[in-house]
């Protein structure tokens, strides 16, 4: 029967875990107030044992029975921790893809089959510089590659393979602010009109990026039942990532978006495309779901090429969405909304600098207001 017992002034836990009796402290004082907070975890630690979900050094990781229900790992060659670290985590299909992806390509070659305690933060400063003369994006080197790297070692310094963890003390690679460069008005209906006459397959897919926001990986996952066209809303619920829908990676991704006229347009017209091929909204050669990458290789690259627009990448679609949609005055928690920002700060943050009317410092907006004859009585708030 598990219990809060005190001895001498503090609480301890007393119960029984797959057959061994465990005393352990709560670290608080043996109050009234304090018991119930005790019993209450106690309760929870009842019920995990039930279920069978009881994990005792979550619980008590400098507890006196650790050796017994986690014992200390053996040191391990680099490439057999990652094993064993990998097979521990409970991930997406995408994510454990792109770890691995990091791992095989960048961090195994550097590092081989070294015994990771062996592994110092000289060796790891290293590695980053060798990334960099490699010609890797700061972002993807510490985003990715170093990602992976400092988890492993977290997990390990946790686990006391390792006496210390030498990514720590290792900072991450000055990035600047990811590029921002949008098409301008004329540019979106010169790449629409090309797209319609050189690549038809695709343009009412570029029609929609253009005009909803959306991230790439959203409209490739993009099924017909997630278009509402009685209400004039198109769902995103999901994303696809190297051939694979799944969850979005964060909540804020997950939002109905409002079916503007050509929006509208196209998926009318793409319905007569796709509608009887299956559950996906775009498709692409041989009637499979639309790829990323294989848009951009086979027909947006060509397209842009062939008009004489300069190139930039198919995700400028969402940012010159952002950027037209702030210019012109739209509320700015709509675009935020659209975009699948957390708050409307990160819509501000990522997109003002690029716009002119948000950026002005000469007064003029205020003075054109003020010429109007308009008047804010003082401590009342402006609508």
């Amino acid at each position: 029967m598990a219990t809060v017992r005190s001895i001498k002034g503090r609480l301890y836990y007393d119960f029984y875990f797959k057959g061994v009796r465990c005393t352990e402290t709560s670290g608080l004082e043996a109050t009234k107030e304090n018991r119930k907070r005790a019993e209450k975890y106690m309760k929870l630690i009842e019920a995990e044992i039930e279920n069978e979900v009881f994990q005792y050094e979550r619980h008590f990781p400098h507890g006196a029975k650790i050796e017994i229900f986690s014992p200390r790992k053996e040191d391990l060659p680099f490439n057999q921790y990652f094993a064993d670290w990998m097979a521990e985590k409970v991930l997406k299909e995408t994510t454990r893809r792109n770890w691995k992806s990091a791992f095989w390509k960048h961090l195994y070659p550097f590092f081989k089959n070294r015994l990771i305690s062996t592994i110092t933060r000289a060796e790891i400063r290293r590695f980053q510089r060798t990334m960099v003369d490699k010609g890797l994006e700061p972002s993807t080197i510490n985003d990715k590659t170093m990602k992976v790297l400092r988890m492993m070692f977290h997990q390990a310094y946790v686990d006391e393979v390792i006496p210390k963890n030498p990514t720590l003390g290792v900072k991450r690679l000055a990035q600047g602010m990811t590029d921002v460069d949008p098409f301008t008005i004329a540019e979106r209906e010169e790449v629409i009109a090309g797209f319609r006459r050189y690549a038809p397959l695709y343009v009412n897919y570029v029609i929609c990026g253009f005009w909803t926001g959306w991230r790439p990986n959203e409209a490739c996952a993009l099924k017909w039942k997630r278009v509402d066209f009685q209400n004039e809303k198109v769902l995103i619920r999901e994303g696809r990532v190297l051939r694979l829908t799944g969850i979005p990676k964060s909540a804020g991704s997950i939002r109905d978006l409002d079916m503007l006229p050509p929006v509208r347009e196209a998926l009318v017209a793409q319905k007569a495309l796709s509608w009887l091929l299956g559950d996906y909204v775009f498709l692409g050669g041989k009637q499979k779901p639309l790829e990323q990458e294989i848009f951009r290789m086979k027909a947006w690259e060509p397209v842009l090429k062939r008009l004489g627009v300069r190139y930039r990448p198919p995700y400028q679609m969402r940012h010159t969405f952002a950027t037209l949609a702030i210019s012109v005055g739209e509320n700015i928690n709509w675009v935020a909304r659209m975009l699948g920002h957390k708050s409307p700060v990160v819509t501000l943050e990522r997109y003002n600098r690029f716009v002119p009317n948000l950026t002005r410092t000469d007064g003029k907006a205020l003075l054109a207001a003020n010429s109007t004859g308009e008047r804010f009585p003082v401590g009342e708030r402006i609508k």
